[in-house]
């Protein structure tokens, strides 16, 4: 079906104060790889330009419209997007080119009432296409970072468990490896003995390493590469401990609805000694805000360990289904990413790396099958 069928979806967005572009359908694959993760490389349909650069059609909307809002002026600016056309992307058994469309709101610092907006019009944006009381599941990636930090996990350890959520057989697997005590990695020679050892050891151990071999590089790695993998294999064989391992695996078997959720929240909390006061307030103001949007927040499922695939998202994220008739696919997805301008690389302003509010959310109309209005 073509966009010109959508005419009420783009009216809706537009009234709410989105400007629709066009971003270009080719970029550089690497630009993909880099903001949302290697597990969308699979997925990315490849061609290569004439001086022999990887070139990938973009497989959604989000990067291509975050590229689009640097190139056109200040990165710090507030900016409403919309698109309403074709990605490509590899989908098992559904079509690889496909319609999609979606909205992304881009430097509103009011996070709490931004988030409730978005929800608000992606329900919105469902009752125009005629999906009746879709099941929606909600997360917050900024919780589990926060118990993560209260933990004190380690860094290399925080990395590695950031990385798989989203993922929850994934991410349980890894977080009983990183007890510590069952299966802990193996450590060679070296990594034994400086597995206590602080930094300025390591860069001794290293330094001698390159002195006696007369090289600035090493299997293409620096000194300083050397030490940080060096220090960051012994932290990883020591694992997260008992502690972690345990208060991780209660938070992420935390579900239910919002306030059912926050209860339980905070009573992990409490018994944990948990510093996750900011977020957790956060969770709490942000249901309020739904409310107040006349959102029924008891009809929202929560689930600790939900999350969205790609790397870029920091916060709250959700996704919208029709009960089975969705096969466990979205119809509407979305969250918060506010790292992604800075970690848009090869962009030489002065402002892009800095920290930008933005939100969105995006519509797989194939999935919905649009009646014609």
């Amino acid at each position: 079906m073509s966009s010109d069928s959508y005419a009420p979806l783009k009216a809706l967005i537009a009234g709410a104060g989105y400007t629709f572009v066009e971003p270009p359908i080719i970029h550089d694959a690497n630009v993909f790889v880099e903001l949302a993760g290697e597990d969308l490389r699979r997925r990315l349909f490849l061609t290569n330009g004439g001086d022999g650069k990887e070139l990938a059609l973009r497989p959604d909307y989000t990067i291509p419209v975050c590229l689009h809002y640097l190139a056109t002026g200040a990165a710090k600016r507030r900016a409403n997007y919309a698109y309403l056309g074709p990605v490509f992307r590899h989908r098992g058994d559904e079509k690889g080119e496909f319609l999609q469309a979606g909205v992304e709101s881009i430097g509103r610092s009011e996070r709490v009432a931004a988030d409730a907006d978005i929800l608000n019009l992606a329900f919105a944006a469902a009752k125009v296409l005629g999906v009746a009381r879709p099941t929606v599941r909600i997360g917050d990636s900024a919780l589990f970072a926060a118990v993560l930090a209260a933990l004190a996990v380690a860094r290399p350890w925080r990395r590695r468990l950031a990385r798989a959520f989203g993922d929850p057989k994934r991410l349980k697997a890894l977080i009983v490896e990183a007890d510590g005590n069952a299966n802990p990695p193996a450590a060679d020679d070296a990594l034994a003995a400086l597995a206590d050892a602080d930094r300025a050891t390591v860069e001794g151990v290293v330094a001698e390493l390159f002195a006696a071999s007369g090289l600035g590089v090493i299997g293409g790695r620096t000194a300083d590469e050397i030490a940080d993998r060096f220090v960051e294999k012994a932290v990883l064989a020591q694992g997260i401990g008992e502690r972690a391992r345990d208060v991780l695996s209660e938070f992420l078997a935390i579900a239910g609805p919002p306030a059912t959720a926050a209860a339980a929240l905070s009573a992990l909390a409490r018994a944990a000694k948990l510093d996750i006061a900011a977020a957790l307030d956060r969770f709490k103001k942000r249901n309020d805000a739904f409310a107040k949007r006349g959102i029924d927040v008891d009809r929202l499922v929560f689930a600790a360990d939900f999350g969205r695939r790609l790397d870029y998202y920091t916060g709250f994220v959700f996704e919208f289904q029709r009960g089975k008739r969705s096969r466990g696919k979205p119809l509407i997805g979305g969250g918060r990413y506010d790292r992604l301008m800075a970690l848009i690389s090869g962009n030489q302003r002065k402002d892009a790396g800095e920290t930008v509010p933005a939100i969105g959310f995006a519509v797989w109309l194939d999935r919905i099958g649009q009646r014609r209005r």
